[in-house]
Parts: structure tokens; sequence; C-alpha cells
């Protein structure tokens, strides 16, 4: 009995090692074969990722030689029905270029002048479109600035181009693009490789290209004379400083600050840089401060943008609420739209519950947060002042009266004060119309003092959509 029972012993004790070995082997084999399911679900998540940010460059490429094929068209037609297509397909093309822009994995900083150009070519394309809708003449230098965008666009594109032999042939890698960027921003080091190297040269080549920025409804109205919203003694480059430091929406300290030599333009000013610190996280911003007074003419902030999760009506909201904290005065947003998650709304003056057109702000707003991402005063800076808005001679119903009998009006009138094509009265207060003819919509002015029609705005439908506010 004893025998038997030491004879089990040594088989079970025998058998032992073997179940371990057994389930040693089974643990290796499925360990294996998860390693080797999570290598597979990496390589083609890198894959896609890859093909993502691809696509995004060759469709960047695409977007900036239909920008310069549609200047060219809207240079070399007579109909202005056929220039209005063409404008309006610059500003389509150089928004989805913006798009794609931001879409890859480089730092916003490495490509500022290029995306600050796309949006200026924009923006003037969308004006001038507007112009030639409303059966304005186009002046001589609307002609010249055309012309000079589109031999601009034309040396953007080469410069594109020159990079896409590479990323045809796969020489561009683009995870490998973002994973040096991620280590130059970890190490503060810079690092050269195809992809930073070439938009370097790109953007370089934009920076000799001139400042034109256009903000929307008679934002045209600008021209060589002295800012009338502008006082005050000359600032120094430090209390330049200064005055970003306090402007910019986030907390600046911390921040390094250079001062570029002063900017020449219709408002002498200071280019002040502000670099966060490294590893931070935190945005880097422009800000041109006026000579005299001190004054904000221009502001830049340069950051990546996320996920769409903000309407346009919170954008409104978001950039009335930094307008009334920098200390600006009743202001009312006319005319938004957005483009690659990014909002644009151009806010106007109130006196006297008259709109006051010339004196316009635009603010941009990311989507994805809310921040303010650019804040551009020239138009306001140039005009203000205070008025005194007449009482009005014809009345809101008289006006009316004088409308298109084809025009079906679809909101109150309003007051407001208007640039018009003459010397001696540079502006004009008018009825403000809105309404529809035929399925368009317009604006219409008519002058409080005599009655005259003094102009019409029509609105144009985009694939981004247009708010009228």
């Amino acid at each position: 009995m004893s025998e038997e029972t030491g004879d089990t012993r040594s088989t079970r004790q025998a058998r032992r090692p073997n179940y371990l070995s057994g389930f040693l082997v089974l643990l290796t084999i499925g360990s294996l074969a998860f390693a080797y399911a999570q290598w597979r679900a990496r390589q083609r998540l890198e894959v896609a990722v890859e093909n993502r940010y691809t696509q995004a460059f060759f469709e960047l490429v695409s977007n900036v030689d239909n920008v310069q094929v549609a200047l060219a068209k809207s240079l070399a037609t007579g109909s202005p029905r056929l220039r209005v297509g063409a404008l309006s397909d610059v500003w389509k093309q150089a928004g989805d270029a913006q798009a794609n822009l931001n879409s890859l994995p480089v730092t916003q900083e490495l490509l500022l002048r290029t995306s600050a150009f796309l949006t200026q070519v924009g923006d003037f394309a969308f004006v001038t479109a507007r112009k030639t809708a409303n059966q304005q003449e186009m002046t001589e230098e609307d002609w010249t600035r055309l012309a000079t965008m589109k031999q601009q666009a034309r040396e953007l594109s080469e410069g594109l181009s020159k990079m896409l032999t590479s990323a045809v042939t796969g020489d561009i890698r683009w995870l490998q693009v973002a994973r040096q960027a991620d280590a130059r921003t970890a190490s503060g080091k810079a690092g050269g490789n195809v992809v930073t190297d070439g938009l370097t040269r790109v953007d370089e080549q934009v920076q000799h290209f001139p400042t034109l920025i256009y903000d929307g409804p008679f934002s045209d109205h600008v021209e060589d004379r002295e800012p009338a919203g502008i006082s005050g003694p000359d600032v120094s480059p430090a209390e330049a400083v200064e005055v970003a430091k306090r402007f910019v929406p986030f907390d600046a300290s911390g921040y390094s600050t250079t001062v570029e030599d002063e900017i020449r333009g219709k408002i002498p000013a200071y280019r002040v840089r502000l670099e966060a610190p490294k590893n931070s996280g935190r945005p880097d911003a422009v800000v041109d401060v006026s000579r005299k007074g001190g004054k904000v003419v221009l502001m830049n902030i340069a950051r990546d943008i996320g996920q769409e999760k903000l309407d346009l009506e919170q954008a409104v909201a978001r950039a009335r609420e930094f307008l009334s904290e920098s200390g600006f005065g009743e202001m009312q947003p006319t005319f938004a739209s957005q483009v690659g998650g990014v909002a644009t709304i151009p806010f106007v003056g109130v006196q006297q519950g008259a709109l006051v057109y010339p004196d316009m702000i635009k603010v941009k707003v990311a989507l994805d947060s809310g921040d303010i991402l650019s804040f551009d005063a020239l138009s306001y800076l140039m005009s203000h002042r205070e008025r005194t808005i007449p009482k009005a001679k014809i009345s809101a119903a008289e006006a009316r009266e004088l409308l298109s009998p084809a025009l079906e009006v679809q909101a109150e009138p309003r007051l407001a004060v208007i640039p018009i094509e003459t010397v001696d009265t540079p502006e004009a207060v008018c009825w403000e119309f809105r309404g529809t003819s035929f399925g368009d919509e317009f604006y219409v002015y008519i002058n409080v003092e005599n009655g005259r029609e003094e102009s019409i705005l029509q609105l144009i439908p985009t694939s981004e959509g247009t708010l009228t506010l």
C-alpha cells in the first residue's frame, strides 16, 4: 500500500514539470501572438496616418496651383460674371490650402508667413468679387494687386513643387517629420530634413511679399491719410513690448521678446515677437504696436487647430468678449465666415445707434477652444473718431419707398455710416435695408439726407457659408 503511494507520488512529481512547461509554452505563444497583433495594428495605423499627411500635402500643392490659375482667369476675363466666379474660387482654394497647411505635422511658426499670405489672398479675392458683383469698377490698384498676387502664388507654387518630387518618390516620411518635430520641441534644438528645410525655404520666399489685409464689407475705404484713431506721444520699443504683453489674451510672463525694426505702412509700428518658454506648450505671438500712441494695430497667434467644438455664434460671442475686455466700446458683428477650423468675424463700431462701418476690427477665433488667434484694427485706427450723426431728413418709411420693387425687405432698417467714393464727403449716413431679389440677398443703403441710393452689396453664398448678424 505504501509502495503504491510512493510510486503515485513519484509519477505526479514527474508530470508536474511537464504541465508547467506546457503552460509556459502556451503563455509564450499567446504573448507573441498578442504582440504581433499589436504590431500589425500599429503598422496599419501608421500607414493610415502617413497617408493622411501625404494627402494633405498633395491637396495643399493642388490648392495653391488652383489659386494661381483662378487669379490668372480673373485677370484674363472681360466678363464681370466670370470674374466673380474666378475670384470666389480663389477665396475657396486659399481657405482649403490653409486647412491642409494646418494638417501637416510641422509647427505653425515654420509657415507663419505662408499662412498669412494665403489669408490675405483669400480676403482680397472675396472683397474684389463682391465689388465686381455690385457692378463697381475695379481700380488700377486692384488690377495691379491681382497681377502681383498671381505672381506671388506662382512663386509659392514653384517652391512647393520642388518638394513634390520627394513626396512622390517616397523620400518624405511624415511620421518621421512629426517625431523629429517633437524631439526638437523637447530639446529646443533645430534639425534639418527634406520637409523642414523645404518648407523653411518656401516660407522665407514669401517673406518679401507685401502685406495686404482686407476685412470684409467696406474694407477698401482705407486711404493714404493720417490715422484718425491714433493720438499721443511716440512710444519706445520697451514700451511697445509692455503694450503687447498686456494685450495678448494669455499670461505673457516668462516669454522672451524681440522687437523688429519699425514696420512702415499706413500706421508706422513696432513688431513685437513674443516667444513662449521652451517645452511650455504655449503659443507664440506677433503684435504690431503703433509708434505713435502705442496702439495695437495687428496681433497674430500661431498654434495648431484641433477638432471643431464651437459653432459660429459661440465664436462671435467669444470675439465680442475679447473686444470688451480690450477696452473697445460697443461693437457689432457684421458678416462672419469659417474656414479650416477658424472663424473670421468683422466688427464695426456703433455710435448713436448707427453702425459705423469705417470703424472696423477683424477678429479670428479658433473653433476648437474659442482662443483668439488674430486681431486686426487697421481700419478702426485709420477712421475712428467721434462723429455727429445728423437727424434723418428722409425717414425709414420714405427710404423704403425708394427701393427697387423687385427687392423684398427681410429685416427692419438700421442707420449706418458707410464710406463713399467722393473726395469732399468720404462718408454718408444711410438707412441700411436687407432684402432678397429673385433668390439673391442684398444690402441696400439709402442716404438719409437726400434719398440717394449710395451703395448695394450682394451676399455671395459659399461652401463655407456666410452668416449675417
